[in-house]
């Protein structure tokens, strides 16, 4: 589950005015959002500490997100984290069979990158919301200090340190219009996928995965099992994704992980699963 838009320096970090340190809390935004819809949601990170910077921020995903894209900010290197499904989930790109399991933001600990005492930072993720209304759904996050001190924002809504929520609406229609089509602007369509998801192939030496509009880069892993095959070449050219093996693959299950980032900055992940015979 990156917006290659940099944040304003003044917009991405800002001073925090609180009545005291216990009322500064991690949280996302908006407090509520439409079920079913594509969003942009903040992680808002307050620095609580009077002696030391805020270095790293971890946000861990509840089950369900297929895939997640997170804007670039200046200082920052972000690592998105997948987990394997026992079920794939079918989404309208297909099936995959990974989901968003986190989103690590690590700071140069200089300048932007950090949250200095008396700061926050706004970090903010565009994702497909899974669930129906009336769900909340509950995430974890871990805020590292240059102390060494980790802060685990987990417990319940009643706690000293609540994990951030957010709380699932009716779906927003306007004209009759569900919100589903606004996401065809900030999301590539699959075209096509070779060998196909689920089926048995024979002779393949090249694996490969088109969307419907050319990509700025992308990368496209095979794995046979838990083993990576590698491939004689692998890269992006247009708007495809390609590994291709000196030698055909042996029977078995493969599965295929890509990443693409499209022509409009966002970063998209998924998977899927062959055999061949």
């Amino acid at each position: 589950m990156r917006t290659r838009t940099l944040l304003a320096a003044s917009a991405a970090t800002a001073a925090l005015a609180l009545p005291s340190a216990a009322q500064a809390h991690v949280t996302l935004n908006p407090k509520s959002i439409p079920a079913d819809s594509y969003q942009v949601l903040s992680v808002r990170v307050p620095n609580e500490d009077d002696k030391a910077a805020t270095t790293k921020v971890q946000l861990q995903f509840p089950a369900g997100f297929a895939s997640a894209s997170y804007e670039a900010q200046a200082g920052w290197k972000a690592k998105l984290v997948t987990r394997r499904l026992a079920r794939p989930l079918q989404t309208a790109y297909g099936p995959v069979d990974r989901e968003v399991a986190s989103i690590t933001w690590t700071g140069t600990r200089r300048g932007l990158g950090r949250i200095a005492p008396g700061q926050f930072r706004d970090f903010r993720i565009s994702v497909k919301v899974p669930g129906r209304a009336g769900d909340t759904l509950t995430f974890g996050a871990l805020q590292t200090y240059s102390n060494g001190t980790v802060v685990r924002w987990t417990g319940r809504p009643d706690a000293d340190k609540p994990a951030p929520t957010v709380r699932l609406t009716a779906a927003e229609r306007a004209h009759g219009a569900s919100t589903r089509p606004q996401a065809q602007t900030a999301h590539a369509g699959i075209a096509s996928r070779t060998p196909a998801p689920g089926t048995t192939a024979r002779n393949v030496k090249r694996v490969a995965i088109t969307f419907s509009q050319r990509l700025v880069t992308g990368k496209l892993d095979v794995y046979r099992g838990s083993t990576r095959v590698a491939p004689a070449r692998s890269g992006p050219a247009g708007a495809s994704v390609t590994a291709s093996f000196a030698r055909q693959l042996a029977a078995g299950g493969y599965t295929a992980r890509w990443r693409a980032v499209v022509s409009d900055g966002h970063v998209q992940t998924g998977s899927w699963s062959f055999r061949v015979k």
